[in-house]
């Protein structure tokens, strides 16, 4: 009797060990799991913070032209519109963080943007001009020598009417052409010409 209750005790002992180990084996595995449950959570959330960031646009009205701009952007006007005697042919249109700027020059018929010429401390990097569809499209390139900015423009005029308009955008870096790249797309898409 006295050796079937060691070994009773025995097999009860074993089966105590044995229980403790799965049990602290199934304590760091759900350990585990809720861990990569929990950087799961923090991403998605930080994720859908992202999509809920819903961007406001404001519009620029020029004097021959409407254009959105995002809302938190500080504008700046800059050539006088030559055919008329109220608003501006051009404007500029700055990040909060100065790390883009947006451009517009949009006359009534055509005209020279005197505000975005080649300064002294920059220099050009590449022009490419086409034609398509009736329309002539220049696009050029300037940096600052130091590096410190770039600069990208797109006219596009009727070869006929010779009606131009330019688009523009300067930035810090390609990183922040990149953050400002959908911004800008839809800041060029809005535009609404005028003609009289």
């Amino acid at each position: 009797m006295l050796k079937n209750r060691n070994k009773l005790v025995l097999y009860l002992l074993f089966i105590i060990v044995f229980s403790c180990k799965k049990t602290e084996y199934s304590d760091v595995e759900s350990k585990v799991d809720t861990i990569e449950m929990m950087k799961d959570s923090a991403v998605n959330e930080h994720k859908a913070g992202e999509k809920k960031t819903i961007l406001t646009y404001s519009t620029y009205k020029g004097a021959w032209f409407d254009i959105e701009y995002p809302a938190s952007f500080k504008v700046e006007n800059s050539l006088k519109s030559s055919t008329s005697s109220e608003g501006f042919d051009s404007a500029f249109f700055t990040s909060p963080d100065g790390k883009a700027q947006f451009y517009i020059f949009s006359p009534q018929w055509s005209g020279k943007p005197g505000d975005i010429k080649i300064q002294q401390n920059e220099k050009i990097l590449e022009t490419k001009a086409e034609t398509q569809n009736g329309i002539f499209i220049k696009r050029w390139s300037v940096a600052a020598k130091d590096g410190s900015y770039f600069r990208s423009y797109e006219e596009s005029s009727e070869i006929e009417g010779q009606i131009n308009k330019i688009f523009g955008i300067k930035y810090a870096s390609n990183e922040d052409l990149e953050r400002y790249r959908d911004q800008y797309l839809h800041f060029k898409n809005s535009l609404e010409q005028f003609a009289d």
